[in-house]
């Protein structure tokens, strides 16, 4: 097994017997390395526990990121919640839920001069130059369209950087999405919401697949780009750290789902369905909103200030 193959379970094992230490000098080394610099936008995927201890925590590591992109380049991580069970009482309140995904996007999300969209279960947060127009009208589209947060940061040459969680890359979901998967649902979930202004309304979210993709095959996405010259990867003690285009993840998922056999043609998942499923309010095809209850007027996403 090559030291980058190894899963999660098995680097915290190992860091478990063997404890190190990542300082923030090393991990400030690997990610210039890779390519990190002043004014890069990235989305940022963190196991802060494959790093082992890292020196000064999930605040260091934050604020090491937003030193490397500075104030002209843009940094996003996931905002997204403990996802809800079927039935389960959930309220959103973009100031004050937690992110469900780990301790470092939800150290990011509690940043000064940090944003979060309005999406009730994925929401996005970012940091830097123009970060509201990437977040501002994402409750108002589904939530890996064209116009969400991930989507807009491809579209300004945005990277993904990869820290001790390769399966992690939530662009995954709109490449499915363009590619014309239905597995995922478009605005199927709701839920009730506060908006930053005080406002009780709701919002609408995706419903997550029942089942697994068959298209979805991690090694073959990452070779392909290995290939290509387009990945740029290096071992910082048993984590494995990547940086990479998102328009590169694009162009070799979209190859798997693409294909005649085990694509997306033919595929039989759909989203699940749960007490909190609706009908979805988005028209396919012109590509925009229908008539329903949800909140889909202006609204400033929210700001740590």
């Amino acid at each position: 097994m090559r030291c980058y193959d190894l899963t999660r379970a098995q680097i915290k094992d190992a860091n478990r017997v063997n404890p190190v230490t990542t300082t923030r000098l090393e991990l400030e080394k690997a990610l210039r390395l890779l390519g990190v610099r002043a004014g890069v936008k990235m989305v940022v995927h963190t196991s802060l526990g494959s790093l082992g201890t890292f020196e000064g925590g999930a605040e260091n590591y934050c604020q090491l990121l937003c030193e490397l992109v500075t104030a002209d380049g843009l940094l996003m991580m996931p905002g997204l919640v403990r996802y809800p069970k079927d039935g389960e009482a959930f309220h959103f309140d973009p100031r004050t839920t937690p992110v469900g995904v780990g301790k470092a996007p939800e150290t990011f999300r509690q940043m000064p001069g940090v944003w979060r969209s309005l999406d009730p279960t994925h929401s996005f947060c970012a940091w830097g130059k123009n970060a509201p127009d990437y977040l501002r009208n994402h409750h108002r589209y589904p939530s890996m369209h064209p116009q969400s947060p991930l989507a807009r940061l491809e579209a300004a040459g945005g990277y993904a950087l990869m820290v001790g969680c390769r399966e992690a890359v939530t662009f995954m979901h709109v490449v499915e999405s363009a590619c014309g998967g239905q597995c995922l649902g478009s605005r199927t979930e709701q839920y009730p919401a506060t908006l930053p202004d005080g406002r009780e309304v709701i919002l609408r979210g995706w419903g997550w697949r029942k089942g697994s993709c068959r298209a979805l095959r991690h090694d073959e996405i990452f070779d392909d780009m290995r290939e290509k010259g387009t990945l740029a990867e290096c071992m910082l003690h048993r984590s494995h750290l990547m940086f990479f285009p998102l328009a590169a993840y694009r162009e070799a998922y979209a190859r798997l789902l693409s294909a005649p056999e085990n694509g997306c043609a033919g595929c039989p998942v759909r989203p699940r369905v749960v007490a909190q499923s609706v009908p979805s309010d988005w028209d396919f095809e012109h590509d925009r909103l229908k008539a329903s209850e949800a909140f889909t007027d202006d609204c400033e996403s929210w700001c740590n200030r």
